[in-house]
């Protein structure tokens, strides 16, 4: 049965299930939510919270603005400085775009976390540190008024507690002069904190939804240009999309209280993978798409993720893990992730010049044997 543009049903159906398959992959990511308990360990939120920002970093920066961006630019035919620059232009346009999306995200987030009941237990010790530190602070400034040395009578750890503070602002607003109970602090505290997660979730699957467009695309026009390229490049961009599905669930989960919520994010963010297939279907059948286009579309998205990563996701990993005992380590480990995967497509990728046949690639030098009559 024949298709579009003289191309059989068959390869068009098998090319559009890749890019599904690929764009489902980010549910295993977003599945691993529910072997996590937030709710018991602050420091394993702030894990996930670095991981998710070095895999969007590393792969924004390294593979989407410098590689994809400037490549496009490059077979679009501008020469390379000129390439670099227009990708560069693209790349920092994406910071107001996504900051419109970010003020749209501050009020869904509002609306999420006003009267639905959203809890994110932080745990009793860290309601109580808080309330330690109002009163620390309350006797320190009194004996320096009173002409007292506030460390007399003060051990390292109280000092240290008088000097940094965990999320003091935090803690004054929860804290009411004498004093309001603490189940009323705990749930100051737990909005606020839940309000800034479900943000973050948020803006996560705005980007990671933005980047799965194109990605779908690709795919698709792979596959139909090539059966063994495209095969091998679903593979390679589902294997990188697992933790791109964890980035989201991890925010909202934290955020709603619900590991459900988080994964059906994630997958409404994966959704745009089969919907950049279906533009795909489109140049196919007699559309087109210009490499230009596709370098603004992925310098756009590379600022976009940067912005994401620096301005939300990992100033909510300090804020559950103010001494960086896990942060930072994270985020190198989320970025090693990415390059693994990004290392995986580059090996994946067949040789140019190898000729495909019945779905196959035949290696060069071989003669395909004659099609069937």
């Amino acid at each position: 049965m024949g298709g579009c543009s003289g191309v059989s049903s068959q390869k068009l159906g098998i090319a559009f299930a890749c890019v599904i398959g690929a764009g489902l992959a980010s549910m295993i990511g977003a599945g691993i939510v529910f072997l996590l308990n937030f709710r018991r360990s602050p420091k394993l939120l702030a894990a996930a919270l670095g991981f998710a920002a070095g895999v969007m970093l590393y792969i924004s920066a390294v593979d989407i603005y410098a590689g994809k961006s400037v490549g496009m630019f490059e077979d679009a035919g501008y020469e390379p400085a000129l390439a670099f620059t227009y990708a560069t232009i693209c790349f920092f346009c994406g910071f107001p775009i996504i900051w419109v999306l970010d003020m749209i995200c501050h009020w869904l987030a509002d609306r999420g976390t006003r009267g639905t009941g959203i809890h994110l237990d932080l745990g009793a010790e860290a309601v109580h540190h808080s309330l330690d530190m109002n009163q620390t602070h309350a006797s320190t400034a009194a004996d320096i008024v009173d002409g007292k040395d506030p460390r007399d009578g003060l051990g390292r750890a109280s000092v240290r507690a008088a000097t940094c503070p965990y999320d003091a602002q935090l803690a004054a607003k929860a804290g009411q002069e004498g004093g309001a109970d603490a189940d009323e602090k705990q749930a100051v505290l737990d909005k606020e904190h839940a309000r800034k997660l479900v943000r973050s979730g948020i803006l996560c699957a705005v980007a990671v939804a933005l980047h799965n467009l194109p990605e779908g695309l690709v795919t698709f026009v792979g596959y139909m240009e090539s059966v063994g390229s495209g095969i091998t490049t679903a593979i390679a961009i589902a294997i990188h999309n697992i933790p791109e599905g964890l980035v989201i669930s991890s925010a909202m989960t934290a955020g709603t209280g619900s590991r459900l919520k988080g994964v059906l994010w994630a997958l409404l963010a994966s959704v745009s993978e089969p919907l950049g297939g279906l533009i795909g279907l489109a140049v196919v059948c007699g559309g087109q798409m210009t490499d230009t286009v596709f370098a603004i579309l992925f310098g756009l998205v590379g600022g976009i993720m940067v912005y994401v990563s620096i301005k939300e996701l990992l100033p909510n990993a300090h804020r559950f893990d103010p001494q960086d005992k896990v942060t930072s380590l994270s985020v190198l480990c989320g970025a090693l992730v990415m390059a693994c995967s990004l290392i995986a497509i580059a090996y994946s990728a067949p040789e140019e010049g190898e000729p495909e046949v019945a779905g196959e690639v035949v290696p060069s030098g071989l003669e395909a044997p004659p099609a069937p009559l």
